[in-house]
């Protein structure tokens, strides 16, 4: 047990470090990360803080059971095997509970950071071989977030940020090392081009400005709000991946909003991406009518291809495309019951720290709520 309990910690570096790196290789990771974790067992207390890992314990447990009413269960089952870890870090987290200490938290987020100084070091680099070498597309987001989906690798580079500025690291002028990893991680997030990213910068900064009001009680900061919100429009005017997004976006919305059904019945053979969600997003919303209960853990994807062939969007089902939306995703599966668990899931940790906000814990919520709107 002396041993596992060396052990565990580092585990639990190591798999935020190879989630980033190499995720491929995830899995061996977290089989010795639970073994490890054995030496930490204790028998669970009730802690409020638990809920909402037992709330993603039960939807793993809802997601099994939905397989009992799937015609396809091979589907059904690689779904199931995806969404293990739903049941095992929660179970791993309920178990070890009372043995954490500051040192296995801090080991985690180190991992994160570790993972993000390697990921951008390869980002960066393989970029600007690519452009050495006469490439035009070097960082455009299909090639410049390494190993990753750039909007999940968008994300952890927001998370490690907030990581590195919470942490005190005992050195002087330690503030260049954070302002620096800052700038690194915007360009990499700016270069990766996911609007969902883009998005969610854009809260935490207005929400970290709202905090550092309130918490230090600088009301008069407040008037710097409309000076704040000027410099920010100018300076999206000049990046042109955020202002083209949003460009793009804006007028898709107009055209949708004009004519919805007009919309769906044109944009058969479109692929561009806010396109492709609108498209999908009204499939799913009127699948989820039709099937409240949900259509079972297997047969989401075969329902779908059903509705997009039906409306001659074929392209999408050769693609197999999914919702591009974690909410209705769950919400085809499990139905509408499934959609509320999952939504107290993620805005547990809010709820329970609302009197005692923990800033990390509400930057994490705010991530993972707006990842699941879009992915």
């Amino acid at each position: 047990m002396a041993v596992l309990q060396k052990i565990f910690p580092w585990t639990l570096f190591s798999i935020g470090l190879v989630l980033i790196v190499r995720d491929q290789l995830i899995a061996p990771f977290i089989i010795l990360s639970f073994i490890a974790s054995f030496g930490f067992w204790k028998v669970p207390s009730f802690d409020k803080k638990l809920l909402p890992a037992i709330g993603l314990m039960v939807l793993f447990c809802w997601y099994l059971i939905g397989l009992s009413f799937s015609d396809n269960l091979t589907y059904g089952w690689k779904d199931i095997e995806s969404k293990l870890s739903f049941f095992l870090f929660p179970l791993i987290l309920i178990m070890t509970y009372r043995s954490w200490d500051n040192r296995i938290v801090q080991l985690m987020k180190n991992g994160i950071i570790a993972g993000v100084l390697i990921s951008m070091l390869l980002s960066f680099g393989r970029a600007f071989l690519c452009k050495i070498n006469g490439g035009e597309l070097c960082f455009r987001n299909n090639l410049f977030g390494f190993n990753m989906h750039a909007t999940y690798l968008s994300v952890i580079y927001i998370l490690s940020v907030f990581f590195v500025f919470e942490r005190k690291w005992g050195f002087k002028r330690e503030i260049l090392l954070k302002i620096a990893f800052l700038l690194v991680a915007l360009a990499g997030i700016y270069f990766m081009r996911s609007l969902s990213s883009f998005v969610a910068t854009a809260v935490l900064i207005g929400g970290s400005f709202l905090w550092f009001v309130i918490s230090n009680r600088k009301w008069t900061y407040l008037i710097l709000i409309p000076l704040a919100v000027t410099v920010g429009v100018l300076t999206i005017k000049r990046l042109p991946a955020i202002s083209g997004e949003i460009n793009t976006t804006t007028a898709i919305l107009k055209d949708y909003s004009k004519d919805p059904d007009s919309f769906i019945r044109r944009k058969v053979n479109w692929n561009e991406s806010n396109t492709v969600r609108i498209v999908v997003w009204n499939f799913s919303l009127g699948i989820i009518a039709n099937h409240p209960m949900g259509v079972g853990t297997g047969d989401v994807k075969d329902q779908l291809n059903a509705v997009y062939r039906k409306n001659g969007y074929t392209l999408f089902a050769e693609n197999q495309l999914n919702t591009h939306n974690q909410f209705f995703q769950t919400g085809i599966a499990l139905g509408i019951g499934g959609m509320i668990v999952l939504f107290l899931v993620i805005l547990g940790p809010v709820f329970l720290t609302f009197r005692k906000p923990d800033p990390i814990i509400w930057v994490f919520v705010t991530l993972i709520f707006i990842t699941c709107l879009f992915e």
